[in-house]
């Protein structure tokens, strides 16, 4: 009797587990990678990954986490529904970047796999910074 218990709550809990990792939700970006043009020192950039929930739970995006203060991400403060699209605006400011820039932003919030990832990759021209 105790092993047929034992064993039908090993399985119960095995389902259950199984089941909630399917309610997660679940990030779905147009482009993980945007390759920006070569762009001039000074310039501001802005730049946006749209994304789609396809998961079944609303997503929450709690923190945009960024190496670099030249990067100011914004993002919704509110929860984003199953089956529904929104979009992580990215500004960048070049004034202080020199060369090439490869930079990540991780997204965290409520999905399985958080945090998520999402970068760009920019020339910034330093030309003109030389020349005087």
């Amino acid at each position: 009797m105790n092993k047929t218990a034992f064993v039908l709550l090993f399985f119960f809990f095995l389902a259950d587990a199984s089941f909630s990792q399917n309610t997660a939700p679940v990030f779905k970006f147009e482009k993980k990678v945007l390759k920006l043009p070569k762009t001039k020192a000074g310039e501001i950039l802005n730049i946006s990954y749209p994304f789609t929930n396809e998961g079944t739970t609303p997503l929450i995006i709690s923190d945009i986490k960024v190496a670099c203060s030249c990067t100011k991400p914004s993002w919704p403060t509110y929860p984003i529904l199953p089956g529904k699209a929104d979009t992580i605006h990215v500004s960048i400011n070049t004034k202080t970047l020199i060369g090439w820039q490869d930079r990540i932003l991780e997204i965290h919030s409520n999905t399985a796999d958080s945090p998520n990832k999402i970068r760009f990759k920019l020339m910034v021209d330093n030309s003109e910074d030389k020349k005087k």
